[in-house]
């Protein structure tokens, strides 16, 4: 099966505009071309573009991935960083919802900081 940028950016989700991004960035090779000139994606073109989405929606950067090669393999490393912001996100998220809470039960109205 081969699809155009368009089809391919609509099958993954994404935008036309994504896809030249990856491609600018190395993230995504250029594909084989039709005999007009358009652009004609294959399933290793899909895979691809799957998998980076993938990695960007669990907070992978993209330079990040860039490292991780055509193979689409990221470094233990790197998802551990990611594990770890996450990690403190959520530390952070889950102390402003205790704040609110207070602030709910107690009806006052947080002091502003400067």
């Amino acid at each position: 099966m081969a699809w155009s940028t368009r089809e391919l950016a609509e099958l993954t989700g994404t935008t036309v505009n994504t896809i030249r991004h990856y491609h600018r960035l190395g993230l995504l090779e250029e594909p084989e071309r039709r005999h007009n000139g358009y652009k004609q994606y294959g399933n290793r073109e899909l895979e691809r573009l799957l998998s980076i989405r993938r990695l960007v929606e669990l907070g992978v950067p993209l330079a990040r991935i860039g490292e991780a090669g055509t193979d689409g393999t990221v470094a233990p490393e790197t998802l551990r960083q990611v594990d770890a912001g996450l990690a403190a996100d959520i530390e952070r998220l889950a102390r402003a919802r205790s704040d609110i809470a207070a602030l709910l039960h107690d009806g006052a109205v947080a002091p502003r900081q400067m």
